[in-house]
């Protein structure tokens, strides 16, 4: 039952991926600049509403424009690279998973459970760094993995060359992480390892290969780039003030819904002592570990320790250990999920055939208790992707707001202003320059928050959501309230 619970996520993952507007504030930063770099060929500096944006790498740039050519200038085409890295990361951890304990049902749980898994599906349906990220540090482990045990030369060069295409994604970390993870191993098992000159060679190019965009940037863009690449990757190292148990507590949420079964598995590695799952204990100790040091805590900065979660659960749920624990954790968590879902149904009317769907994880668990939480979790999608996000699309009026702003000037010649509030996805849906909280000049398209702007009267009122809609739970709260929603006219000045 697990291969076909896997069989079912690949198609899953496409399912209404282009039917929702494109998220604000991050998401829209990707869908119009790989949009621009399509029409001006400029493949190396990204460029956001006509303004200069270095704050990250161009590798997830290139994703969306790859999107674009196979799929068209729209939502799909700027999800659709995403989502196909989110299934390759979910192949590669079944492959790391069956190379790691022979088991072909643990690497098919694991694939599972990761794609499930909350913050990894959420992202692998978003236009962000973090997914491929993910992917290429997934793969940067696992091919270093089997260069270990087989002794093949190619699968280290090409683990290298991985690490340099996630440094292309988010910046040095893509080599600091698979390093750290490999060289903390090493020091433990296996430490004569570290004396092979290859491995320093083939870092020297991969950092050259990965950094290579750095270099060139603060060639030509010296201290504008060097202050953009201070504060994304070192002011984050002291500035912040989270706990260092933040990722702790976020992993019950995030890691949904194997979340708690996570860290009884964990205990189940140390009291049974599992040495052949080692390496994947370290992956995850080393990039929770580091990031918990770290000040500033973001849910998404510890994803790519994601896949190594997925194959220690896995491989604690099918063990022959623990039967009774499990089977009432696993209980726990599918009534924890349905409930939620429950409470949704009444904020959100969805539709009846949803509702007849709830008992299934519970008929799921008197046939095989490990799938009931995975049930559960793909119940969640389908209630988010065809129950609650539909009707939430209706609040949702940037696109609407872009093509009337489109059919007021045809021929993109006037200036367009938003004053009082700036909706980051409407140089995307108005396919032009939006400029920002300026006093407009005569002439001009003013979109301006109701109450921020006397020139003229609003030919059209639009209203919208003032928040960030990439907190998409408090979206969902604020949506079901009517809370942060504003009127914003459109006029001619």
């Amino acid at each position: 039952m697990v291969y076909i619970l896997a069989l079912l996520l690949i198609p899953l993952y496409f399912v209404n991926l282009g039917s929702f507007q494109v998220w604000s504030p991050n998401e829209a930063f990707y869908a119009e600049a790989s949009g621009s770099m399509l029409q001006t060929w400029d493949f190396i500096t990204p460029y956001y509403n006509g303004e200069l944006r270095l704050n990250k790498p161009p590798m997830t740039y290139w994703l969306v424009s790859i999107g674009y050519l196979l799929l068209g200038v729209n939502e799909w085409g700027l999800r659709f690279m995403h989502a196909l890295l989110g299934l390759l990361t979910g192949l590669v951890t079944f492959m790391f998973a069956k190379e790691l304990t022979g088991s072909w049902r643990i690497g098919a749980l694991s694939f599972a459970i990761l794609l499930l898994s909350v913050q990894f599906f959420a992202n692998a349906h978003y236009a962000s760094p973090e997914i491929p990220f993910t992917f290429f540090i997934t793969l940067s482990l696992y091919l270093w993995f089997v260069y270990y045990k087989r002794k093949k030369l190619a699968f280290l060069l090409l683990a290298f060359l991985s690490s340099s295409l996630a440094m292309l994604v988010k910046g040095p970390a893509g080599f600091v992480l698979p390093a750290g993870v490999v060289f903390l191993y090493l020091i433990l098992n296996d430490p004569k390892e570290l004396l092979k000159l290859r491995y320093y060679a083939l870092s020297a190019l991969a950092l050259v290969l990965g950094l290579w965009w750095y270099a060139y940037q603060l060639f030509t863009k010296g201290k504008v780039f060097w202050d953009v690449f201070y504060r994304e990757n070192f002011k984050r190292v002291y500035h912040g003030d989270e706990p260092f148990y933040f990722y702790a507590l976020d992993l019950n949420v995030s890691f949904l819904p194997y979340s708690t079964l996570f860290f009884f598995a964990l205990l189940w590695v140390f009291i049974k002592v599992k040495r052949e799952y080692a390496f994947p204990l370290l992956w995850f100790a080393f990039i929770y570990g580091l990031f918990s040091i770290i000040a500033q805590k973001i849910p998404v900065y510890v994803l790519p320790a994601f896949p190594s979660l997925a194959v220690i659960t896995s491989g604690f749920l099918l063990s022959q250990d623990w039967e009774r624990f499990k089977r009432l954790l696993s209980l726990l968590l599918s009534l924890l999920i349905v409930a939620a879902l429950a409470v949704g149904s009444f904020m959100f009317s969805v539709p009846l055939y949803l509702l007849l769907l709830l008992p299934l994880p519970f008929l799921v668990f008197f046939r095989d208790y490990r799938l009931s939480p995975a049930i559960a979790g793909l119940l969640l999608i389908v209630f988010l992707k065809t129950g609650i996000l539909p009707q939430l699309e209706e609040k949702r009026r940037v696109k609407d707001l872009g093509e009337f702003i489109k059919g007021l000037d045809t021929q993109n010649t006037m200036n367009v202003y938003q004053l009082g509030h700036f909706h980051h996805s409407l140089p995307f849906y108005a396919e032009r320059k939006i400029i920002r909280d300026r006093l407009p000049q005569r002439g001009s398209l003013v979109i301006f928050k109701v109450g921020h702007f006397e020139g003229c009267k609003p030919i059209r009122i639009f209203r919208l959501y003032t928040g960030s809609e990439s907190r998409l739970f408090k979206f969902l709260k604020d949506a079901s309230r009517g809370k942060n929603f504003a009127d914003f006219g459109v006029c001619l000045y």
